[in-house]
């Protein structure tokens, strides 16, 4: 039971702590990102899936530690096995967010559409009629305000 607590507390920790992270990634420091204004035309909620990456590996952690708690001998094996593979799916079937696919008029004429997640880094929601600035770096909007 310790154990499982302990898991589970180490798990939370590392999602509350990327959670709280509202800076800017490293790879923006000195970058040089072009500016737009402009008018936003349409905006659509969507679902985006990110890489699934630490969400499988929590969910295969948790599934194979409920699945050890079941059976003996090689039967507790399998259910660990079991567990584990069914917590990784279920992790990446986890990793899906809300976001906005936003059509942007610029003063210029020229529209764009993006879809940006709605997560601590973008936490507007964007509506039809709003006046944004819209950063573009690398040729990716990296920031609308």
């Amino acid at each position: 039971m310790k154990k499982l607590f302990f898991i589970t507390f180490l798990g939370l920790s590392f999602v509350m702590a990327g959670c709280a992270n509202k800076a800017l990634p490293q790879s923006r420091v000195g970058s040089i990102s072009d500016s737009y204004t402009g008018t936003v035309k349409a905006v659509e909620l969507v679902k985006v899936r990110g890489d699934g990456t630490w969400t499988s590996m929590l969910g295969m952690v948790a599934g194979g530690v409920l699945g050890h708690q079941i059976g003996g001998g090689s039967g507790k094996d399998l259910a660990t096995m079991g567990g584990a593979m069914a917590g990784a799916v279920g992790g990446a079937e986890a990793d899906v967010r809300d976001a906005q696919r936003i059509t942007i008029e610029f003063d210029s004429g020229k529209t764009i559409t993006t879809v940006l997640p709605i997560d601590a880094n973008n936490p507007n929601r964007y509506k039809a009629g709003d006046r944004v600035t819209v950063f573009i770096t690398g040729g990716k909007v990296t920031e609308i305000r």
